[in-house]
């Protein structure tokens, strides 16, 4: 087999393995593929410190361009879906706030079947053009729910339950809540609707940030939640709990909840206090912030006696810092039907890791330049170099051992050969030597110092073929041991721009993190991708030059032997005409 067919051979499986190495497959079945991208979102009740089964709760999402990438996704979010980690069944969910110039959204879904310490997830969908509106902001809450108040509209409080029990009064907001907008109180108090507040089993849970000293949440007759002092109590008709610790300006979760034998306090999830009894009848409407001053948000109630899990889990998902809900890399739909995990990582690519790439793809290119013409070179010359030695083989046949170097046209199939190169240049420097005078009384026609001299050519004349066979090699050295470097040093760059830009933007999460690393380390891919195939083609390279240099090694021996046992009455051949370089 010629070196161009192993070429070819070598350069199809090298497509092929690339392909096969670049083919990702897809993890899970797409749930629908009109939707372009998915992001997966893990859901870790053991990071969160959840102790029990949630059987359903409304789950914050919140999405920024640290683990979302807007770009992909409409300007309006309605395209938008939320699917379960079964990749088959859809979610309710509603957008609180959605900002696509800002690239920040909450999203609240509607999440069941949490077990502790046990690892799920979901799925966000997004990408698909003629999509509509998918949300459910009513369905997004179980039967449970009688009131939920997002304090996202102007106004008094609305309800994003089906319930309609909207509030009155408590129109100011802060647009910079825990949660998007939350309600300012100051003093003044918001009246809410008594039907939320029935008879039985009751569940109340909030966000809180005090600034003074007053009632929370009174519900006139039967119980009041007191901030005093730095402490928050229960008060159930005069009988209090334990003081909670509730700090001045810092948002903290509060829940109170009543199973019809006591009332139990929770802050941050965690017990907190508790008072005997059942709750009385109201007797007034209930209010939220009689003189007290702060700021509440995500305020609900339920109609049952919820378990300690679901404030451990608002706890631990609904704040700044979310322990619960970490997003993952972005997937794309394939055009095959599986992702396009290399478009994210290009996706996520830096500048100055494209600059890298780019150097790497060049140096690629100039070695595969240099791997093809050299080898196509080389193979031009060993068939030339067989050509040769035929008519060479014959003419020494018949001119003899003693008759020098007789001259003959090798033919143009021996155009490229490197030794009928050698041969003419014997060929000249003998019939010069030979010309010069044959009167030496020795049988032999050429003196010593003359063989020397025609030896000293016919080596220099080996080197200089052996010098043209390795020019341009030395690029193919410079992408061995410098791609590598190239691609360390844009890896190293990607990895400082990514790890400043989560300093910058306060996101400490590994999904924040992980695709900027990943794409960084395309750089070094790229560096690796150019020095295995030029290493591999060099030693393969330099293998068939030395098996050439070494045949016109021996070829010089055979002519210096031929020479110099030239007799003084063989005819002085004709100068050979020059070979092509």
């Amino acid at each position: 087999m010629s070196f161009t067919s192993r070429l070819k051979r070598a350069a199809v499986a090298g497509a092929l393995g690339f392909a096969a190495l670049t083919a990702a497959a897809p993890a899970h079945a797409w749930w629908d593929s009109e939707f372009a991208y998915r992001t997966r979102i893990d859901l870790n009740t053991q990071a969160a410190g959840i102790t029990g089964e949630v059987a359903r709760a409304p789950v914050l999402v919140r999405l920024h361009q640290g683990n979302f990438n807007f770009a992909d996704v409409k300007a309006d979010g309605l395209d938008l879906r939320f699917v379960a980690g079964d990749d088959r069944t859809p979610l309710k969910f509603h957008v609180e706030r959605w900002d696509h110039a800002g690239q920040t959204a909450l999203v609240w879904v509607d999440v069941q079947g949490l077990q502790p310490g046990q690892a799920s997830a979901i799925f966000a969908y997004y990408g698909n053009e003629a999509a509509e509106a998918g949300q459910d902001v009513a369905g997004t809450f179980a039967a449970d729910y009688r009131l939920v108040y997002h304090f996202d509209n102007e106004g008094a409080p609305r309800d994003a339950t089906a319930n309609g029990a909207n509030a009155q009064g408590g129109e100011t907001r802060n647009a910079g809540g825990l949660i998007g907008n939350s309600l300012v109180l100051n003093g003044s108090p918001v009246t809410l609707p008594a039907s939320a507040f029935a008879a039985g089993p009751l569940s109340i849970s909030f966000w809180v940030k005090p600034a003074g000293d007053g009632v929370i949440f009174s519900l006139p007759g039967a119980v009041n939640l007191i901030s005093e002092g730095g402490q928050l109590f229960i008060d159930a008709n005069g009988t209090r709990s334990d003081g909670a610790p509730l700090a001045a300006d810092a948002w903290a979760n509060v829940a109170l909840v009543n199973d019809g034998q006591r009332s139990v306090l929770y802050v941050n999830g965690q017990p907190a206090g508790e008072v005997a009894g059942a709750l009385g009848a109201a007797t007034a409407a209930p209010v939220l912030g009689q003189g007290f001053s702060g700021e509440i948000d995500e305020f609900r109630v339920a109609g049952a006696a919820l378990p300690q899990a679901m404030f451990q889990l608002a706890a631990a998902s609904e704040g700044q810092t979310s322990r619960l809900v970490a997003a993952g890399t972005p997937e794309q739909l394939s055009t095959d039907g599986g992702h396009g995990y290399w478009g994210l990582l290009f996706a996520a690519l830096t500048f100055d890791a494209w600059v890298v790439i780019i150097i790497c793809a060049l140096m690629l290119a100039i070695a595969i330049w240099i791997m093809i013409t050299k080898g196509l070179l080389i193979s031009r010359v060993r068939a030339a170099n067989d050509a040769f030695m035929d008519s060479y083989a014959q003419i020494a046949r018949r001119a003899g051992d003693h008759d020098g170097l007789p001259s003959f046209d090798p033919g143009p199939k021996a155009k490229d050969s490197t030794l009928a190169r050698l041969y003419a240049i014997g060929n000249r420097e003998l019939s010069e030597r030979l010309h010069e005078g044959r009167a030496s009384g020795s049988r032999f026609a050429i003196r010593a110092q003359s063989i020397a001299a025609i030896r000293s050519a016919l080596e220099a004349g080996q080197i200089r073929e052996s010098q043209k066979l390795n020019s341009k090699m030395v690029l193919l050295t410079i992408a061995i041991s410098g791609g590598p470097f190239i691609g360390l040093l844009g890896t190293v760059l990607g990895v400082m721009i990514t790890f400043a830009a989560v300093a910058a933007a306060g996101e400490v999460n590994i999904n924040a993190i992980a695709p900027g690393i990943a794409a960084a380390l395309l750089a070094t891919v790229a560096g690796l991708a150019v020095a295995i195939p030029a290493l591999f083609g060099y030693n393969y390279l330099l293998s068939q030059v030395e098996e050439i240099d070494t045949e016109d090694r021996i070829f010089v021996d055979e002519l210096e032997k031929r020479i110099a046992e030239t007799w003084q009455d063989a005819p002085a051949p004709a100068p050979m005409p020059a070979q092509a370089a």
